[in-house]
């Protein structure tokens, strides 16, 4: 009689509590995997499309002097948050030298100068580092990519924010015009999609994919926006950010507004 009385009285808390609210039994949920950008390969397609006009309007700008184009020379495996990073530091560098010390990522004119093997090299390895590059999981995550980079900035005594443009294939184009034209760049966590390659004929464009086979992180520093007419008028608007790739061969493409495979878009502004 009293071992039924005690499961009596359990049962009876129990479900008041439950009605009341007062407690509610634990369930484990599985939360998703945070998104990582690792090693990607490219692949240009045989077909490219061809765009016949009989005139155009162009509005094209880069930023000032170009941007840094490196590529992961130094063979680290998942890089590409890495090489992306080191691009925003060399970008950078020309305002703020003491970014990268001892070296200059422009040439007297304000071009940049092409990666080379020392110092570059050596801000690869430390934004390896910092964003814990393959800790965890395969890459970086977005997460650790941002604060790797804003951790470079500050141990140079300089900061580095982020102004997000961009998620789930919407970019604000406007935006993003607007800081090129004030020589600020653009960092894009894309997943498995495609850049571009234009090509310039008489009388018309070749559109070339060129198709990332993995998540991919790069640095946008340019738009272009071209408008075809033809003998009726207007009937077509390409547009794109000028990005580099940090891939060999094809290390300045572009990447198409609103595709659908941006996942991420951030200005960044140092001072």
């Amino acid at each position: 009689m009293k071992k039924f009385l005690s499961v009596f009285v359990i049962v009876f808390v129990v479900a008041a509590l439950l009605v009341f609210g007062a407690w509610s039994p634990v369930v484990s949920e599985e939360q998703p995997a945070e998104t990582r950008y690792t090693d990607a390969q490219t692949i240009a397609t045989l077909a490219d499309e061809k765009i016949y006009y009989t005139s155009r309007e162009i509005s094209e700008r880069n930023t000032d002097g170009g941007a840094p184009n490196y590529t992961n020379s130094t063979g680290m495996l998942n890089g590409c948050g890495a090489v992306a990073g080191a691009e925003v530091v060399g970008f950078y560098d020309k305002y703020y030298p003491e970014l990268i010390p001892d070296w200059d990522s422009t040439y007297s004119n304000g071009k940049y100068r092409i990666q080379e093997s020392t110092y570059v090299k050596q801000v690869l390895e430390q934004m390896y580092d910092l964003m814990h590059i393959n800790v965890g999981g395969d890459g970086v995550t977005e997460a650790d990519f941002k604060s790797g980079l804003q951790t470079y900035f500050t141990n140079h005594g300089r900061t580095l924010s982020y102004r997000k443009v961009g998620d789930k294939n919407s970019l604000d184009y406007n935006a993003c015009v607007d800081a090129i034209n004030n020589n600020k760049i653009i960092v894009l966590l894309t997943l498995t999609g495609n850049i571009y390659d234009i090509g310039e004929h008489d009388g018309y464009n070749t559109i070339i994919e060129i198709n990332v086979t993995s998540n991919h992180i790069m640095t946008a520093n340019g738009y272009l926006q071209i408008k075809y007419y033809n003998e009726t008028g207007w009937f077509r608007t390409e547009t794109f950010l000028r990005v580099s790739s940090g891939f060999i061969g094809c290390q300045t493409a572009y990447y198409k507004l609103n595709s659908t495979n941006l996942e991420s878009a951030y200005i960044c502004e140092a001072a």
